[in-house]
């Protein structure tokens, strides 16, 4: 049988297109989207604090800070020599690379009933996110710790909260914590972000006063997206302060944890919660979420890594509350 010397063309995946020109390029696309997406919708706290991007070539980033200016009467013939204003700096490094990796077999692609490269990629972003939220609580706790600096206010804690605390005494904790702000000149018209375990949270939405009467209105419970019948919380806000549920707050001693980035190693054993604005940390970010992809074909597998390259570090130690267990 003699064989056609004539070239076919088969249909490729994403031939139609000019860039990327094929379907590895095309499946790295998806793969990077996908794990974005994931990351977007697993962090709590990348849009509740302050994120700088930077250059390359940069491993840190310097803040400016100041304090108060103040302001006198003139006397009349005297000359104004102008007030000093207490500045300095906040220096913020970045991190090493974080980093989530994985390798799709051939066969386990072949044989599952499910989209494997979808849900590993929508993982790999889900990881990355619980890395970057821990590490971001970690910061404000220690900023929550972090002592005044001449005329650079400290952090601050509210004490003997834990399991047996009931939701009436948590608002009562929302109330002290805003009193605080006040008194450190936090901005007023700053949103106020607290958060807790999930147990904790249903203690607030719940809470009721001695006469059993709920303290949170009985509307705000059955709205959509605000708990009760018709949809399920994500947050709740009281007295002005935006509560969120996390399962990546801290709450061990991390001082000796080597998989815990060594400037964000401390003891969280006692720490229940915290409350802060956004300008209490900040995030220097040099790369954003990247995508690797990688077949090895003597193994039959594509390798896939997602990466991205950030540091945290504490703005403004007053901005941040630590909520404690310790009685003192």
């Amino acid at each position: 049988m003699a064989i056609s010397s004539i070239t076919s063309s088969p249909s490729r995946f994403g031939q139609g297109q000019t860039s990327p020109t094929n379907d590895r390029g095309l499946f790295l696309d998806v793969f990077g989207g996908e794990v974005l997406t994931a990351f977007d919708m697993a962090t709590v706290t990348l849009d509740k604090h302050n994120v700088k991007t930077v250059g390359g070539g940069q491993r840190s980033f310097r803040f400016p800070k100041t304090w108060k200016a103040s302001a006198e009467y003139h006397v009349p013939g005297t000359e104004l020599m102008g007030t000093e204003i207490e500045t300095g700096e906040i220096s913020i490094t970045i991190d090493d690379i974080l980093v989530s990796h994985t390798a799709v077999s051939d066969i386990d692609t072949m044989l599952s009933h499910f989209d494997v490269r979808s849900e590993y990629s929508a993982q790999m972003g889900r990881a990355l996110a619980r890395v970057f939220d821990k590490n971001v609580f970690r910061q404000i706790i220690m900023a929550a710790r972090t002592a005044a600096d001449g005329p650079f206010p400290g952090g601050d804690k509210i004490f003997g909260l834990g399991s047996s605390t009931t939701g009436a005494q948590w608002i009562d904790a929302i109330r002290l914590a805003n009193l605080k702000f006040f008194n450190l000149s936090v901005p007023e018209e700053q949103t106020r972000y607290m958060s807790v375990t999930a147990e904790t949270f249903n203690k607030i939405k719940f809470a009721k006063d001695a006469n059993g009467q709920y303290l949170v209105l009985d509307a705000d419970l059955r709205h959509s997206g605000a708990g009760g019948i018709e949809g399920r919380a994500d947050s709740l806000t009281i007295d002005g302060v935006q509560i969120v549920k996390s399962l990546n707050m801290p709450s061990a001693d991390e001082s000796a944890d080597t998989t815990v980035y060594s400037k964000y190693r401390a003891n969280y054993a006692t720490t229940v919660g915290c409350i802060w604005t956004a300008d209490a940390v900040a995030t220097v970010k040099l790369m954003d979420i990247g995508f690797e992809s990688e077949r090895d074909t003597r193994r039959l597998e594509d390798f896939l890594v997602a990466k991205m390259l950030t540091g945290h570090g504490t703005l403004r130690p007053e901005c941040a509350i630590e909520l404690t267990s310790a009685s003192s």
